[in-house]
């Protein structure tokens, strides 16, 4: 069938655009995510770097692991946003933070805004700040991979 679909007076239709390119952002938000590694091998990575097998990231490590992290956490909420509301998925960071509390309940959505600014500000260099440590930087691995797991279990339905 054409894209000119006529009605039968020889009137074109409107095409119903607005439900149509809902779907397609979808169809390519899915896409785009399908071609990432998945949090599980973002965390392997970070393992990878605690244990010292990386050894090309030299100085740079503990904030690319840092990068690595956050990389992780921001995924695993853009899958939840995937299940229950996909148009958040395009919203800035701190926008979905308010968003998560509706979805995730109150407490996992402090955890995640809680995790996630500690590993902003731990992946940017300050001149007068020391690079995250070994200790702080596993202590957010166990926290990233524990908020994946349950963003993971969070239901579709917002009323139970």
């Amino acid at each position: 069938m054409t894209e000119d679909r006529r009605r039968g007076d020889g009137r074109r239709r409107k095409p119903k655009d607005g439900r149509r390119q809902q779907i397609s952002a979808r169809r390519e938000l899915e896409r785009e995510l399908a071609e990432r590694p998945s949090v599980g091998a973002r965390l392997d990575a970070v393992d990878r770097l605690l244990a010292g097998t990386v050894t090309d990231a030299g100085g740079l490590w503990s904030r690319a692991t840092a990068w690595i992290l956050r990389l992780a956490l921001e995924q695993a909420v853009d899958e939840l946003w995937l299940r229950v509301a996909p148009e958040l998925v395009r919203c800035p960071m701190r926008a979905q933070l308010l968003a998560l509390r509706f979805f995730a309940g109150a407490e996992a959505a402090a955890q995640v805004a809680t995790v996630w600014a500690a590993l902003s500000r731990a992946a940017h260099h300050h001149d007068y700040e020391l690079a995250p440590s070994v200790t702080e930087l596993r202590r957010w691995r166990e926290q990233t991979a524990r908020i994946a797991t349950d963003l993971a279990g969070v239901r579709t339905s917002t009323t139970g």
